[in-house]
Protein backbone atom coordinates (compact mmCIF):
# COMPACT_ATOMS: atom_id res chain seq x y z
CA UNK A 1 0.00 0.00 0.00
CA UNK A 2 1.65 3.39 -0.71
CA UNK A 3 1.07 6.68 0.91
CA UNK A 4 -1.83 7.89 -1.14
CA UNK A 5 -3.58 4.66 -0.56
CA UNK A 6 -3.15 4.34 2.93
CA UNK A 7 -4.07 8.26 3.77
CA UNK A 8 -6.75 7.85 1.52
CA UNK A 9 -8.20 4.61 3.07
CA UNK A 10 -7.37 5.76 6.63
CA UNK A 11 -9.70 8.87 5.62
CA UNK A 12 -12.47 6.99 4.38
CA UNK A 13 -12.45 4.31 7.11
CA UNK A 14 -11.30 1.91 5.01
CA UNK A 15 -8.82 -1.12 5.83
CA UNK A 16 -4.99 0.39 5.93
CA UNK A 17 -1.66 -1.60 6.09
CA UNK A 18 -0.53 0.32 9.35
CA UNK A 19 -1.54 3.83 10.49
CA UNK A 20 -0.24 6.92 8.17
CA UNK A 21 2.55 9.17 9.43
CA UNK A 22 1.41 12.81 8.67
CA UNK A 23 4.28 14.88 11.09
CA UNK A 24 4.46 17.97 9.89
CA UNK A 25 7.62 19.40 9.13
CA UNK A 26 8.68 22.91 8.12
CA UNK A 27 12.39 24.28 9.49
CA UNK A 28 13.44 20.49 9.94
CA UNK A 29 12.78 20.03 5.96
CA UNK A 30 14.41 23.10 5.07
CA UNK A 31 17.72 21.75 7.00
CA UNK A 32 17.40 18.89 5.11
CA UNK A 33 17.95 21.04 1.94
CA UNK A 34 21.41 22.47 3.67
CA UNK A 35 19.65 25.95 3.12
CA UNK A 36 18.25 27.90 5.90
CA UNK A 37 14.49 29.12 6.23
CA UNK A 38 15.07 32.36 4.74
CA UNK A 39 16.57 30.69 1.73
CA UNK A 40 13.98 27.88 1.32
CA UNK A 41 10.76 30.00 2.27
CA UNK A 42 10.26 31.79 -0.71
CA UNK A 43 11.60 29.64 -3.07
CA UNK A 44 8.71 26.92 -3.97
CA UNK A 45 10.76 24.61 -5.74
CA UNK A 46 13.51 24.60 -2.46
CA UNK A 47 10.86 24.16 -0.09
CA UNK A 48 9.11 21.35 -2.63
CA UNK A 49 12.49 19.36 -2.37
CA UNK A 50 13.00 19.21 1.44
CA UNK A 51 9.69 17.89 1.56
CA UNK A 52 10.44 15.20 -0.75
CA UNK A 53 14.22 14.39 1.25
CA UNK A 54 11.81 14.12 4.20
CA UNK A 55 8.94 12.09 2.66
CA UNK A 56 12.45 9.84 1.61
CA UNK A 57 14.16 9.58 4.27
CA UNK A 58 11.52 9.77 6.80
CA UNK A 59 8.76 7.75 6.12
CA UNK A 60 6.04 10.33 5.67
CA UNK A 61 2.90 9.51 4.34
CA UNK A 62 2.63 13.06 2.75
CA UNK A 63 4.00 15.75 1.03
CA UNK A 64 3.20 19.06 2.67
CA UNK A 65 3.28 22.56 1.51
CA UNK A 66 3.12 24.15 4.90
CA UNK A 67 5.76 27.06 5.89
CA UNK A 68 4.40 30.40 7.31
CA UNK A 69 1.33 32.10 7.77
CA UNK A 70 1.56 35.66 6.32
CA UNK A 71 1.91 34.99 2.68
CA UNK A 72 -1.25 36.10 2.59
CA UNK A 73 -1.32 39.39 4.27
CA UNK A 74 1.90 39.87 2.31
CA UNK A 75 0.48 39.95 -1.11
CA UNK A 76 -2.09 42.30 -0.01
CA UNK A 77 0.34 44.76 1.13
CA UNK A 78 1.43 44.42 4.67
CA UNK A 79 4.94 44.59 5.82
CA UNK A 80 6.82 40.96 5.94
CA UNK A 81 9.66 40.35 7.57
CA UNK A 82 11.88 37.06 6.39
CA UNK A 83 14.33 36.15 9.14
CA UNK A 84 17.60 33.87 7.58
CA UNK A 85 16.61 31.36 10.12
CA UNK A 86 13.00 31.62 11.48
CA UNK A 87 9.59 31.72 10.65
CA UNK A 88 8.42 34.90 8.80
CA UNK A 89 6.35 37.70 10.41
CA UNK A 90 4.57 40.75 10.33
CA UNK A 91 5.83 43.34 12.30
CA UNK A 92 3.65 45.84 12.15
CA UNK A 93 0.13 44.56 11.82
CA UNK A 94 -1.79 45.87 8.57
CA UNK A 95 -5.20 46.26 10.08
CA UNK A 96 -5.42 48.37 13.51
CA UNK A 97 -8.42 50.08 13.81
CA UNK A 98 -11.97 49.63 11.67
CA UNK A 99 -11.32 52.67 9.30
CA UNK A 100 -7.86 50.37 8.22
CA UNK A 101 -10.07 47.90 6.41
CA UNK A 102 -10.53 50.20 3.08
CA UNK A 103 -6.94 48.86 2.71
CA UNK A 104 -8.20 45.52 1.64
CA UNK A 105 -8.23 43.77 -1.60
CA UNK A 106 -9.23 40.42 -2.66
CA UNK A 107 -5.63 39.41 -5.01
CA UNK A 108 -5.88 37.03 -6.83
CA UNK A 109 -3.00 34.05 -5.69
CA UNK A 110 -1.81 33.42 -8.66
CA UNK A 111 -0.84 37.10 -8.78
CA UNK A 112 1.02 37.17 -4.82
CA UNK A 113 4.35 36.51 -4.98
CA UNK A 114 4.08 34.64 -1.78
CA UNK A 115 0.84 32.86 -2.71
CA UNK A 116 2.22 31.67 -6.13
CA UNK A 117 5.07 30.28 -4.73
CA UNK A 118 2.71 27.97 -2.57
CA UNK A 119 1.60 27.39 -5.31
CA UNK A 120 4.55 26.71 -7.62
CA UNK A 121 5.35 24.31 -4.43
CA UNK A 122 1.92 22.05 -5.35
CA UNK A 123 3.17 22.09 -8.71
CA UNK A 124 5.85 20.66 -8.51
CA UNK A 125 5.36 17.91 -5.74
CA UNK A 126 2.24 16.61 -7.41
CA UNK A 127 4.43 16.31 -10.63
CA UNK A 128 7.34 14.38 -8.47
CA UNK A 129 4.40 12.19 -6.28
CA UNK A 130 3.42 10.65 -9.27
CA UNK A 131 0.28 9.13 -7.48
CA UNK A 132 2.30 7.83 -4.67
CA UNK A 133 1.54 10.32 -2.30
CA UNK A 134 -1.02 13.26 -1.13
CA UNK A 135 0.42 16.34 -1.90
CA UNK A 136 -1.10 19.12 1.12
CA UNK A 137 -1.16 21.98 0.19
CA UNK A 138 -2.10 25.02 3.14
CA UNK A 139 -4.15 27.88 3.74
CA UNK A 140 -5.39 29.62 7.01
CA UNK A 141 -8.83 29.44 8.50
CA UNK A 142 -10.80 32.93 8.52
CA UNK A 143 -10.34 33.41 12.29
CA UNK A 144 -6.00 32.94 12.25
CA UNK A 145 -5.87 35.08 8.81
CA UNK A 146 -7.85 37.60 10.71
CA UNK A 147 -5.39 37.58 13.55
CA UNK A 148 -2.38 37.51 10.96
CA UNK A 149 -4.02 40.71 9.66
CA UNK A 150 -4.24 42.58 12.98
CA UNK A 151 -2.25 40.17 15.36
CA UNK A 152 -3.92 38.23 18.17
CA UNK A 153 -4.55 40.80 21.32
CA UNK A 154 -6.02 43.68 18.92
CA UNK A 155 -8.40 41.29 17.03
CA UNK A 156 -9.57 39.76 20.51
CA UNK A 157 -10.42 43.34 21.90
CA UNK A 158 -11.65 43.73 18.17
CA UNK A 159 -14.17 40.58 18.29
CA UNK A 160 -15.43 42.58 21.95
CA UNK A 161 -15.51 45.97 20.98
CA UNK A 162 -16.15 45.88 17.49
CA UNK A 163 -18.00 42.64 16.63
CA UNK A 164 -19.60 44.11 13.28
CA UNK A 165 -16.13 45.48 11.48
CA UNK A 166 -14.39 42.07 13.25
CA UNK A 167 -17.05 40.13 11.06
CA UNK A 168 -16.08 42.10 7.82
CA UNK A 169 -12.45 41.19 8.73
CA UNK A 170 -13.89 37.80 8.50
CA UNK A 171 -15.80 37.62 5.91
CA UNK A 172 -13.10 39.04 3.58
CA UNK A 173 -10.16 36.45 5.33
CA UNK A 174 -12.60 33.47 4.16
CA UNK A 175 -12.62 34.85 0.44
CA UNK A 176 -9.31 35.65 0.34
CA UNK A 177 -8.65 32.22 1.98
CA UNK A 178 -10.68 30.22 0.17
CA UNK A 179 -9.42 31.69 -3.49
CA UNK A 180 -6.04 30.82 -2.13
CA UNK A 181 -7.30 27.01 -1.04
CA UNK A 182 -8.99 26.83 -4.81
CA UNK A 183 -5.99 27.95 -6.77
CA UNK A 184 -3.76 25.06 -4.69
CA UNK A 185 -6.66 22.09 -5.56
CA UNK A 186 -6.38 23.19 -9.35
CA UNK A 187 -3.08 22.59 -9.02
CA UNK A 188 -3.16 18.93 -7.69
CA UNK A 189 -2.99 19.25 -4.07
CA UNK A 190 -5.43 16.30 -2.90
CA UNK A 191 -4.95 17.36 0.90
CA UNK A 192 -5.79 21.28 2.07
CA UNK A 193 -4.67 21.69 5.20
CA UNK A 194 -6.58 24.51 7.11
CA UNK A 195 -4.81 26.14 10.01
CA UNK A 196 -6.77 28.21 12.11
CA UNK A 197 -4.58 27.74 15.93
CA UNK A 198 -5.54 31.66 17.03
CA UNK A 199 -9.75 29.78 17.59
CA UNK A 200 -8.41 27.50 20.33
CA UNK A 201 -8.02 30.85 22.28
CA UNK A 202 -11.82 31.77 22.28
CA UNK A 203 -13.92 29.28 24.38
CA UNK A 204 -16.84 27.71 22.94
CA UNK A 205 -19.27 30.59 22.68
CA UNK A 206 -16.22 32.94 20.38
CA UNK A 207 -15.52 29.71 18.65
CA UNK A 208 -19.22 28.78 17.74
CA UNK A 209 -20.15 32.73 16.50
CA UNK A 210 -16.95 33.62 14.91
CA UNK A 211 -14.59 30.60 14.07
CA UNK A 212 -17.13 27.57 13.63
CA UNK A 213 -19.10 28.70 10.40
CA UNK A 214 -16.05 29.84 8.75
CA UNK A 215 -14.56 26.44 9.11
CA UNK A 216 -17.68 24.57 8.14
CA UNK A 217 -17.83 26.29 4.82
CA UNK A 218 -14.64 26.54 3.97
CA UNK A 219 -14.52 22.47 4.47
CA UNK A 220 -17.65 22.17 2.34
CA UNK A 221 -16.10 24.30 -0.42
CA UNK A 222 -12.80 22.40 -0.83
CA UNK A 223 -14.87 19.31 -0.95
CA UNK A 224 -16.51 20.86 -3.72
CA UNK A 225 -13.68 21.53 -5.22
CA UNK A 226 -12.30 17.82 -5.11
CA UNK A 227 -9.90 17.55 -2.36
CA UNK A 228 -10.09 16.57 1.09
CA UNK A 229 -8.88 18.82 4.84
CA UNK A 230 -7.20 18.50 7.17
CA UNK A 231 -8.11 21.38 10.21
CA UNK A 232 -5.13 22.67 12.69
CA UNK A 233 -5.65 24.43 15.84
CA UNK A 234 -2.90 23.76 17.88
CA UNK A 235 -3.44 24.53 21.30
CA UNK A 236 -6.16 23.07 23.79
CA UNK A 237 -9.20 22.29 21.94
CA UNK A 238 -10.85 20.19 24.23
CA UNK A 239 -13.68 23.02 25.48
CA UNK A 240 -14.77 22.61 21.78
CA UNK A 241 -13.98 18.98 20.92
CA UNK A 242 -17.92 18.25 20.10
CA UNK A 243 -18.06 21.29 17.53
CA UNK A 244 -15.07 21.30 15.94
CA UNK A 245 -15.59 17.60 14.92
CA UNK A 246 -18.86 18.87 13.29
CA UNK A 247 -17.01 20.90 10.60
CA UNK A 248 -17.17 18.16 8.52
CA UNK A 249 -13.35 17.98 8.13
CA UNK A 250 -12.02 14.37 6.88
CA UNK A 251 -8.70 14.90 9.44
CA UNK A 252 -8.75 16.83 13.00
CA UNK A 253 -5.27 17.60 14.26
CA UNK A 254 -4.62 17.16 18.05
CA UNK A 255 -2.12 18.64 19.68
CA UNK A 256 -0.53 17.06 22.52
CA UNK A 257 -2.48 18.58 25.26
CA UNK A 258 -5.94 17.09 23.49
CA UNK A 259 -7.85 14.04 24.56
CA UNK A 260 -6.95 12.24 21.30
CA UNK A 261 -9.36 8.72 22.56
CA UNK A 262 -12.40 11.33 22.75
CA UNK A 263 -11.39 13.11 19.33
CA UNK A 264 -11.50 9.68 17.75
CA UNK A 265 -14.42 8.71 19.00
CA UNK A 266 -16.48 12.02 18.17
CA UNK A 267 -14.75 12.00 14.43
CA UNK A 268 -16.09 8.28 14.04
CA UNK A 269 -17.59 7.43 10.80
CA UNK A 270 -16.39 10.84 9.80
CA UNK A 271 -12.90 11.18 9.25
CA UNK A 272 -9.54 10.38 11.64
CA UNK A 273 -7.47 12.21 14.24
CA UNK A 274 -3.89 13.26 14.02
CA UNK A 275 -1.67 13.50 16.42
CA UNK A 276 -0.53 13.36 19.53
CA UNK A 277 2.61 13.44 20.90
CA UNK A 278 4.47 16.15 22.83
CA UNK A 279 6.67 17.75 19.96
CA UNK A 280 9.16 19.27 22.48
CA UNK A 281 9.65 16.75 25.56
CA UNK A 282 9.48 13.41 22.95
CA UNK A 283 10.39 14.64 19.71
CA UNK A 284 12.87 16.95 20.39
CA UNK A 285 14.30 15.85 23.76
CA UNK A 286 13.18 12.52 23.78
CA UNK A 287 15.37 9.50 22.56
CA UNK A 288 13.78 7.13 19.59
CA UNK A 289 12.82 4.67 22.03
CA UNK A 290 10.66 7.17 23.85
CA UNK A 291 9.43 8.52 20.28
CA UNK A 292 8.51 4.78 19.19
CA UNK A 293 6.88 4.16 22.67
CA UNK A 294 4.70 7.43 22.00
CA UNK A 295 3.62 6.47 18.63
CA UNK A 296 2.72 3.16 18.90
CA UNK A 297 0.15 5.16 22.29
CA UNK A 298 -0.95 7.34 19.69
CA UNK A 299 -1.92 4.84 17.36
CA UNK A 300 -3.55 2.31 19.67
CA UNK A 301 -5.86 5.63 21.16
CA UNK A 302 -8.09 5.89 18.27
CA UNK A 303 -8.74 3.16 15.58
CA UNK A 304 -9.35 5.74 12.97
CA UNK A 305 -5.55 8.13 14.18
CA UNK A 306 -2.85 9.05 12.01
CA UNK A 307 0.25 9.19 14.20
CA UNK A 308 2.01 13.01 14.25
CA UNK A 309 3.53 14.64 16.87
CA UNK A 310 0.74 17.28 18.47
CA UNK A 311 2.53 20.29 16.12
CA UNK A 312 5.58 20.58 14.25
CA UNK A 313 9.12 18.60 14.30
CA UNK A 314 11.44 21.51 15.66
CA UNK A 315 14.49 22.05 13.86
CA UNK A 316 16.64 20.48 16.28
CA UNK A 317 15.16 17.56 16.66
CA UNK A 318 17.18 14.59 16.11
CA UNK A 319 16.73 12.76 12.71
CA UNK A 320 16.71 9.61 14.01
CA UNK A 321 13.93 10.35 16.51
CA UNK A 322 11.48 11.73 13.74
CA UNK A 323 12.86 8.20 11.77
CA UNK A 324 11.66 6.62 15.08
CA UNK A 325 8.05 7.25 14.11
CA UNK A 326 8.30 5.52 10.54
CA UNK A 327 10.17 2.67 12.49
CA UNK A 328 7.11 2.37 14.77
CA UNK A 329 4.73 2.58 12.60
CA UNK A 330 6.05 -0.23 10.52
CA UNK A 331 6.41 -2.16 13.15
CA UNK A 332 2.57 -2.16 13.58
CA UNK A 333 2.27 -3.43 9.85
CA UNK A 334 -0.20 -5.92 9.37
Amino acid sequence: MNAYERMMNRIEGKPVDRPPNMNIVMLFAARETGHHYGQVIRNGRLLAEGMLRCYERYGLDCLWTISDSVREPGDVGAEVVVPEKGVPYCPVPFIREASDLSKLKLVDPWDGPAMSDRIESVRVLKEAARGEAPVVGWVEGAFAAACNFMDVQPFLMFLMEEPEAARELLDYCYELELKFALAQVAEGAEIIGVGDAAASLIGPRLFDEFAFEYERRMIEAIHGAGARVKLHVCGNINPILDRITQTGTDILDCDHMVDMARAGELMRGKGCVCGNFNPVTVALYGTPEDVREASVRCAEMAENSIVAAGCEIPLDTDPANLLAVHEALCGLQR
